[in-house]
């Protein structure tokens, strides 16, 4: 294979045979990256595939390779740990393309977070950081479904592999120091999974929903279903299809025709999917109305938000790890209105960081009531 020039320190594997005798092989620690394209599409499109076994690194290519069975016996191995940097779109693109789900991960991103006050640390900034070493920067524009790939890009592949067992060892190392590593572990296991979208959930991330009553929120769930089915369908992004703006200006019409359709939308647009927009919308119109959607924090609760991350950070910045672990916005907020609503702190707010934050929490909280 052309692509195989440049490549001598990294073993291409081209084929399911290839693929099968490698992964017999790799031992119980591996560290994996990928790189992939999403321009046009709704899933992730494969380009590579990077792992480091011992010392020797594999290239995967998956325009080759299309049994990759042994490999998702490996991933889903509970003893076998699997080494990522921000591992999130990599578990969404293993997902889609081979249907595997990683059930033991280290992400070193996230280790890193609870030695250091720094959260959202890139790969290369991490390596430079612990091990002295520079990376190069590299192509944001690389393609990667091309072959060959270019010298470049090869080496670039290896770098975003080579040095994660060390990462890993001396990460490991540092959470078992502070006694950390069980904290690490919850931590992962909340957010080491990729979650398949449920196209009936997904009007809730729609920003302006909460505005909208119980009625119109029905119809925002039939169009906002039906247009992540249609993405998912046809492969294109969602915004190809309808935005959510216009999804949000349909729900709110009592009834909805062909002729609204094509005063909104573009006419390419409005001429392939005016017709199920139009059915979508009658069908919600019959469905009973939804639960409306929390509202943005009062002013009183925005204070509350405040004085929780407060109290958060202060924690984090005593025990010298990244804040974000105990104060991210979204966190806080969710535990606000879980409190009131049951007077118990949110699951975010149960196990490890319960010990750090929960009784402190609950005095605030305690001036809702």
């Amino acid at each position: 294979m052309p692509c195989r020039d440049g490549a001598a320190s990294a073993q291409w594997i081209t084929s399911n045979a290839e693929l099968a005798d490698a992964v017999a092989g790799w031992g119980n620690v591996i560290g994996l990256d990928s790189e992939f394209q999403r321009t046009d599409t709704f899933y992730p499109l494969p380009g590579l595939y990077q792992v480091i076994a011992g010392e020797r690194i594999y290239l995967l290519d998956p325009l080759c390779i299309d049994d990759w069975s042994e490999f998702v016996e490996l991933l889903e191995n509970p003893a076998v740990t699997l080494i990522m940097h921000a591992c999130s779109e990599d578990l969404e693109l293993l997902r889609h393309h081979m249907g595997a789900i990683p059930t033991n991960v280290f992400d070193t991103q996230i280790a890193h977070a609870f030695l250091s006050t720094s959260f959202s640390v890139s790969y290369a900034n991490l390596v430079a950081e612990m091990l002295g070493h520079e990376l190069p920067k590299h192509e944001t524009r690389s393609d990667w479904l091309q072959r060959p790939l270019t010298e470049q890009q090869l080496r670039y592949a290896s770098e975003d592999v080579v040095y994660l067992p060390e990462l890993y060892r001396r990460l490991r190392r540092g959470l078992q120091l502070k006694d950390r590593e069980d904290w690490f572990r919850q931590l992962m296991a909340e957010r080491g999974r990729f979650q398949l979208n449920d196209p009936d959930s997904h009007y809730q991330n729609n920003k302006a929903a909460w505005r909208l009553n119980g009625e119109d929120l029905a119809v925002l769930q039939a169009l906002t279903a039906w247009r992540e089915r249609c993405a998912m369908e046809e492969d294109v992004p969602r915004n190809r299809v309808v935005r959510d703006e216009h999804l949000l200006e349909f729900a709110r019409i009592d009834e909805l025709t062909i002729e609204a359709v094509r005063d909104v939308l573009p006419k390419s647009v409005a001429r392939r999917y005016g017709e199920q927009l139009v059915a979508e919308h009658r069908q919600g119109r019959e469905l009973p109305a939804l639960q409306r959607l929390a509202q943005p924090l009062s002013q009183a609760q925005g204070e509350l938000s405040k004085k929780l991350r407060k109290i958060a950070k202060a924690e984090a910045q005593a025990l010298e790890f990244s804040p974000e672990l105990l104060s991210r916005k979204r966190d806080i907020e969710a535990c606000i209105r879980h409190f009131k609503d049951t007077g118990e702190l949110s699951d975010e707010y149960s196990g490890w960081r319960e010990p750090l934050v929960g009784d402190a929490f609950r005095l605030v909280l305690e001036q809702m009531q």
